[in-house]
């Protein structure tokens, strides 16, 4: 099957198509007589600096296609008139900018007449809700980070570090770079680390895209990358939050300087651009550097409890630690992007990359657990892209895209001296050679808890426990991720009015991973195995680590048991899924109406394993050795559909334009919910009820159809306003269910995940957009949305099917709740005020404030109560209230920066800016304990009863360290599954000093 759609791509090349995810823009517009108002036929409209341009037709009517994202400068010119150019005309991806010129007779003494464009209101073409974050946008806001950047825009909502747009799961966004897919297939997240300083410019399509685009139900974000201009460019900056410049001696003292800690956060930009060798080819480079002591800012208060000693361990800790960053979570990264552009008319030709390297330190637990340890898991991470494309313009009417891209991301997670020797983890004559003794103390020789193959007892204090120093941070574990994708596109018109574009895509991944739990005690198992059979043979002891690794649930594909990587073998060769798609789309375009119609195959193949019949594992698995039978499995099917899409756009007037749209959408739900190892899913389906990870080998595609319609009225000359409704009806989401088995199986009802949550999202989101009139920009964003489904995430339902209430029944829930992540009010200002270069007075010159306020209603949760572990696992909580029917807290932040630039040469600035991040240093409440509703009581040791027993036991020093531990540091508060991260408070503030130098 794989080569059919593999032919039938090569065909649609040939004639020639495949599709990309379109990158270019184009300038449309008309050249008239400035006295007379009549065409002018036969006009040259060019873009200066480049190869591109065109001449007028019969109506005066022009059109310049094949450009990438960015601002140009561009000239009319007619024989007997003077020539216009227009500078900062910003050209975006897969849409026209509208240009008119008005060229006066060269009998009429004017002068020479250079224009500077000004951003656009309206976008007359937009079928749908298009919202633009351009590099002049990003370098002005008070925030770095892509995702907050892109979190400002209207629908977008980013919670427990995922993004979320218009009530759609975060594996149901689209990734685009350079017109190529860097969604990671595994986690439904994107796959590589951008800079910001390379972006060009960020597009968020909430819902209701082309059907160009797939693989994404709920929106995609297209980034593209910088490129060279006709001049030489450079700049340099340096960002930290060392505000009083302390020494790194002192970076955990515990103080705060004006108000705010050091939190570590050190970042450096550099940027080189402009032609290479003439303006034919040109060159973009960006190398970023980013060091961050806690990445994560918490109000950490900090401990002073003093010397406290166990009654019956006998361990003593001092428990002092200070306020503000933690320690022994620092990371970094080194992120390194180029463009290079070919002008070579009628080819072009631009490669594009991205390269990231990645390390941070890794604990085993929340480190105030390791308050002792100073041993330091790590982990290192690459990741990037990169992107071949060339444009062919066969005529002004006509061109073709192809394009080649590849996609990569790996990680390695291992103890420092012993690496990928997971046997040696758990041996302590392994560890002391590489500078580290297994701790022992009199308690553990009295008790014989000793040996050369016996794990670290933990401290023990009042019921607590803490990992001693020397003890293994963290085990091993790794993975590989890459892929290939081969896109391109014909697009032509058809007369004035049609833009017809058609093609296809071709991607392929191979994915590996490798991870085994208890690797502590591998090192044990293999020695008291060897001590019992001292004569045993190479091969023997082959199979006797194999059975020990089977038996602790290796989780591995791409690579055998042994973590040795492969391409073989049944069960260990890799995924290697395949994401094809083909389409046809249309764009018609009239004074008054503008019409989007298009048509998409998509076809999927998760290249995954399921049983042939699930309610008999025995087939399948040996239930006493964990070995796999082949005869037990089975190919996934496939997977292909049709999805059309329709959009329209009325302008009603030069100032009034409404939009329509209708399109049905389908996607791959990330693939951690399909993947699992083999030999970990036989141990999982071992351990019935108390599955941990479950894993859904069948699953299919999502399916989701979505209307919205909208009108964007421009109010002024220099304020716009758009209001956009949807409404989304979405199918087949991923849900956590129970699979019985028959009566003779040796195996439980076991856990699995399988398509059928659904959701029904709707809401209104406004946007208010003020270019600068009088110093001052203002845009503002504001959402309501009501999103609502029988699943948050796959593990919504867990509680429920993992523990009925009636203790017998097994049942899958379908009642409708707010999901988790809806936020029902969202909403940002940005208020930008600033002095030109020869505006005010000489010391305002060139200061500019820009103060962003963000705020939201919270997101709904469930008050529930139980075992003390409830946080955590839903299948031991008892609920108090129907499903979400609490709302935490809403937030309310302000970011501000104060900026200044100083012209030290002509061509040489300084811009020396303070950056503030939650300006009012505001508590704002992200997550509650579920127990209490509350961020900052679990409703443990403040209930009585609940505590009566604990401080009998061990007195009142036990509260302020319970409160030390399981609140102000959150070791207690289980969080929110599927999240990247969990945290109760938003970011306290943070002072950041910058300086930017520009050539």
């Amino acid at each position: 099957m794989h080569r059919r759609i593999f032919y039938f791509l090569l065909l649609l090349a040939l004639f020639p198509a495949l599709l990309t995810a379109g990158t270019k823009g184009r300038i449309k517009g008309k050249v008239v007589d400035l006295q007379t108002g009549e065409p002018l036929i036969g006009a040259n409209v060019i873009v200066m600096g480049t190869t591109t341009g065109a001449a007028t037709d019969a109506n005066g009517e022009y059109v310049l296609q094949n450009l990438d994202p960015g601002v140009y400068t561009v000239r009319a010119s007619y024989l007997g008139y003077q020539s216009i150019t227009i500078s900062n005309v910003r050209v975006n991806a897969d849409l026209t900018t509208s240009l008119d010129f008005q060229l006066p007779s060269e009998e009429i003494q004017v002068g020479t007449v250079e224009i500077v464009a000004q951003k656009p209101l309206i976008q007359k073409d937009n079928t749908n809700a298009v919202r633009i974050t351009t590099s002049e946008d990003i370098q002005a806001l008070p925030v770095r980070g892509v995702n907050n950047i892109i979190s400002l825009t209207a629908g977008v909502t980013l919670q427990n570090g995922n993004i979320y747009i218009r009530g759609g799961r975060n594996d149901e966004v689209g990734y685009y770079l350079e017109g190529v897919s860097i969604k990671n297939p595994i986690t439904g997240n994107r796959g590589v680390t951008i800079s910001q300083d390379a972006l060009e410019e960020i597009q968020v399509q909430a819902g209701g895209y082309t059907a160009e685009f797939g693989g994404a139900n709920a929106g995609i974000i297209r980034q593209s990358f910088k490129s060279g201009g006709t001049q030489l460019k450079a700049s340099y900056e340096y960002i930290t939050d060392n505000i009083t410049f302390k020494s790194k001696d002192n970076a955990f003292d515990g103080k705060k300087r004006l108000g705010a800690y050091w939190w570590g956060y050190h970042e450096e930009s550099g940027v080189l651009s402009g032609p290479l060798f003439d303006n034919r080819v040109k060159f973009f480079a960006n190398i970023n550097y980013v060091y961050q002591r806690d990445p994560e800012p918490q109000p950490y208060p900090g401990m002073n409890l003093g010397i406290l000693t166990d009654n019956i361990s006998g361990d003593t800790i001092n428990f002092v630690y200070p306020a503000g960053p933690r320690k022994g979570v620092q990371e970094q990264y080194y992120t390194y992007t180029g463009t290079l552009n070919f002008d070579l008319k009628p080819v072009l030709i631009r490669l594009a990359g991205t390269y990231t390297t990645y390390n941070s330190d890794v604990w085993a637990d929340n480190p105030i657990r390791n308050i002792l340890q100073t041993r330091r898991g790590r982990n290192e991470q690459a990741n990037g892209a990169l992107n071949l494309k060339v444009t062919h313009v066969l005529s002004g009417s006509m061109f073709y895209e192809l394009s080649a891209g590849y996609f990569f991301s790996n990680s390695e997670t291992y103890t420092p001296g012993l690496g990928s020797n997971y046997w040696a983890y758990g041996d302590s004559v392994a560890n002391a050679e590489v500078g580290w003794t297994i701790p022992r103390t009199a308690a553990d020789i009295a008790n014989g808890v000793y040996g050369r193959y016996v794990s670290p007892t933990q401290a023990s204090i009042m019921g607590f426990y803490f990992n001693r120093d020397g003890s293994i941070p963290t085990g091993y574990g790794k993975n590989k991720r890459e892929g290939i994708s081969l896109n391109g596109a014909l697009s032509f018109l058809l007369g004035k009015h049609h833009s017809f574009k058609v093609g296809g895509e071709y991607q392929q991944y191979v994915l590996r991973n490798w991870g085994l739990r208890s690797q502590v005690s591998l090192a044990a198992s293999l020695n008291n195995w060897l001590v019992a059979h001292p004569n045993a043979t190479e091969d023997e002891i082959t199979a006797a680590k194999r059975q020990f690794i089977l038996t602790r649930g290796v989780n591995n594909y791409g690579y055998d048991v042994f973590g040795n990587e492969t391409d073989e073998g049944f069960f260990d060769a890799p995924h290697k899924p395949v994401f094809a798609a083909a389409y046809i789309q249309d764009k018609i375009e009239y004074e008054d109406l503008v019409i989007n119609a298009g048509l998409r195959f998509d076809y999927i193949d998760i290249d995954n394993l399921t049983f042939v019949d699930p309610s008999q594992p025995d087939l399948a698995i040996n239930p006493q050795t964990g070995e796999l039978y082949e005869a037990g499995w089975k190919k996934v099917p496939t997977f292909s559909a049709v999805s059309p899409r329709l959009g329209f756009s009325f302008p009603v007037t030069d100032k009034t334009v409404f939009h329509a749209q209708f399109g049905k959408f389908v996607q791959q739900p990330a693939l951690n919910t399909a993947y699992l190892g083999y030999y970990e899913l036989a141990w999982e389906i071992k351990g019935g009820f108390f599955i941990s990870r479950p894993a859904g080998s069948n699953i299919r595609p999502t399916r989701t159809t979505q209307y919205e319609l909208g009108f964007t009225q421009q109010l002024t000359d220099f304020m716009s306003l758009d209001i956009t409704g949807y409404y989304k009806d979405i199918k087949d989401q991923v849900q956590f269910v129970n699979q019985p088995v028959v009566r003779t199986s040796a195996f439980q009802n076991y856990n699995i995940l399988a398509n059928g949550d659904y959701a029904t999202t709707k809401g209104v989101e406004i946007t208010l957009n003020m270019r600068r009139y009088q110093r001052l920009a203002v845009n503002a964003t504001l959402s309501f949305q009501d999103a609502r489904g029988t699943g948050s995430n796959p593990y919504s339902n867990s509680g429920v099917v993992g523990a009925p209430l009636d203790g017998v029944t097994i049942f899958v829930p379908k009642y409708i709740s707010p999901l988790q992540f809806n936020q029902a009010i969202k909403g940002n200002v940005n208020i930008d005020y600033r002095f030109g270069p020869k505006d005010g007075p000489s010391l305002l010159q060139n200061f500019g404030i820009s103060l962003l306020a963000m705020f939201n209603s919270g997101h709904p949760y469930t008050r529930g109560f139980g075992a003390l572990n409830a946080e955590s696992d839903a299948r031991f909580r008892q609920p108090l209230e129907a499903l979400n029917a609490s709302t935490t807290p809403g937030e309310f932040q302000v970011d501000l920066r104060v900026d200044k630039t100083f012209r030290l040469f002509d061509r040489l600035s300084l811009n020396v800016y303070v950056y503030v991040i939650n300006l009012f240093d505001r508590k704002n409440v992200r997550n509650v304990f579920l127990r209490t509703g509350s961020a900052d009581d679990d409703g443990v040791i403040y209930n009585p009863e609940l505590a009566q027993q604990l401080l009998s036991t061990y007195g009142d020093q036990y509260i302020n360290l319970y409160k030390a531990i399981n609140i102000d540091y959150q070791q207690g508060y289980g969080g929110v599954p599927g999240a990247t991260t969990n945290l109760l408070y938003g970011p306290p503030r943070q002072i950041r000093l910058g300086i930017r130098l520009e050539y």
